[in-house]
């Protein structure tokens, strides 16, 4: 009696004798190898730029792939089953793993177990083979099951891949003009898309010439670009960037966050062409000055660490601020960067008139406002260089898990950007979409790249012209009266 052997299900790159399948599952070895120490429960990179630097000459590999694989095997830690499933097959490649990382960052840094679990158990099902010689789920679908769960826990990030892919595309350069009815209001628009960088430049290129004349800056852009005033000297435009920062590396700009790979672009080639000064920030946390004045390098110093007005709630960004001796000077208080805080003109002015005070906490870096009613506020802070200057962090170090909550903030920044423009796409309410939009860069103090705008609606129709045609002159289209209709016109004419 003749038996068949059953064959347990698999995928097809688990063929058992296929050389193409066996090297393939030597490669995701390899790489399991070398980043599973990150998948670890509890593993930790304190230096992550670091580490990262080290892989990346130990192997040839280039310093985006090694660290999207530290952060995607980091991942693992809250996916055991899945986690547990990969270290026994190396079943999923780099591009598995990425994508899955980068999906779950759209939830944000602050994910619930719970949550996790319904991720996991969804993935190990995802990767478990139900039939022989299966194809092994490709990313995009992955992702689209991944994001189906999403909306179902949180419908306020699930926005359309699609949509979100064609805004994206949409980004090159451009300048338009068009015109809006507001309030029965007929006004004209111009928009400029362009990178960060310039955008930065721009803006504060407008702002100093806004100041030298005395005048709003939407009156200086008016005047500047009709040529009717002439620009300012150059302002100084501060980038913040580690000290080894090499080209084609991210920097930090303010109002802006760190530069993107087309941004980190036009960066290195506009650096190229000014020959910029280097403050080393290092110095300018300790010198000091005669002078009430401060230094460049302490005002860059204190708009790194301050972030924005350090009063309790004010956003308002420190660039734009002014420095504060938190001791007067003219009462013995230095000029140093210690000493020096920033304030918006309002708030500067409530701390001149002593209805507030504060006090700074060098160790925390938090900031304890006391008022004339005898009530306190705390505020911290809060700039690029906070993590660096507290002692437990050395300056420009960054953990691995400090990076991933980065990261993570910025990809559900953005996902909830994108949801909100799905809803504008299908309900049109622009006032809603800005203020919702302003809403969320208030909240995550970023910039969303692509704004709500109505489709231009072309030029109005042709009126129809409902006036009678003229009636032709027959004789001016060649026709020839009867003797009878020459009579009857003779007869009208002597009428």
């Amino acid at each position: 009696m003749k038996t068949t052997e059953m064959v347990a299900p698999r995928f097809r790159t688990q063929r058992p004798g296929d050389l193409q399948s066996a090297a393939a599952q030597h490669v995701r070895e390899a790489y399991w190898s070398l980043f599973s120490v990150y998948a670890e429960p509890g593993a930790s990179v304190e230096d992550f730029h670091l580490e990262a630097e080290q892989i990346k000459v130990a192997t040839g590999w280039s310093k985006g792939f090694v660290e999207n694989a530290i952060f995607a095997h980091a991942r693992l830690q809250q996916l055991p089953t899945l986690r547990a499933l990969q270290a026994e097959t190396h079943l999923l490649d780099m591009s598995h793993l990425s994508a899955i990382d980068s999906v779950l960052d759209e939830l944000g840094p602050d994910i619930a177990p719970e949550i996790f679990a319904e991720f996991d158990e969804l993935l190990a099902d995802i990767f478990t083979p139900s039939r022989v010689d299966q194809q092994i789920p490709h990313r995009t679908l992955v992702t689209r099951r991944m994001r189906e769960l999403i909306k179902r826990i949180d419908p306020a990030r699930a926005y359309d891949p699609k949509k979100r892919k064609a805004r994206s595309q949409d980004t090159a350069d451009s300048v338009n003009f068009e015109t809006f009815s507001n309030a029965g209001v007929v006004k004209g628009a111009m928009e400029l898309v362009t990178d960060t960088v310039t955008a930065y430049r721009i803006r504060l290129h407008l702002l100093a010439t806004a100041r030298e004349h005395s005048m709003q800056m939407v009156d200086a852009a008016v005047k500047l670009l009709t040529g009717e005033i002439e620009p300012s000297a150059k302002p100084t435009l501060n980038i913040f960037a580690p000290r080894d920062r090499q080209a084609g590396e991210p920097a930090y700009i303010p109002g802006f966050g760190w530069t993107g790979p087309e941004d980190t672009v036009a960066l290195d080639d506009w650096l190229e062409k000014v020959s910029p000064k280097v403050l080393d920030l290092d110095d300018a946390a300790t010198v000091s000055t005669s002078s009430y004045t401060p230094t460049a390098g302490m005002r860059a110093f204190v708009t790194a660490r301050d972030g924005t007005c350090i009063f309790p709630g004010c956003t308002r960004p420190a660039e734009r601020c002014q420095l504060d001796h938190r001791v007067p000077f003219d009462e013995g208080g230095p000029t140093t960067a210690s000493n020096l805080f920033s304030l918006c003109q309002h708030h500067h002015n409530m701390k001149t008139d002593k209805r507030a005070f504060y006090v700074h906490d060098p160790d925390t870096n938090t900031i304890i406002w006391l008022f004339a009613d005898g009530t306190y506020e705390l505020s911290a802070c809060e700039g690029i260089l906070f993590d660096e200057l507290t002692p437990t962090c050395p300056r420009w170090r960054s953990s691995l898990e400090s990076i991933s909550r980065t990261k993570a903030i910025a990809a559900e920044f953005y996902a909830k950007g994108h949801k909100i423009l799905d809803d504008f796409d299908k309900d049109k309410d622009l006032e809603t979409a800005e203020h919702r939009i302003e809403a969320l860069e208030q909240e995550y103090g970023m910039e969303f790249p692509i704004k709500a705008a109505l489709p231009d609606p072309g030029p109005p129709p042709t009126e129809p012209d409902h006036r009678e045609p003229p009636f032709p002159d027959p004789l001016e289209c060649g026709y020839e009266y009867s003797p009878v209709e020459r009579h009857l016109i003779a007869l009208l004419a002597a009428a």
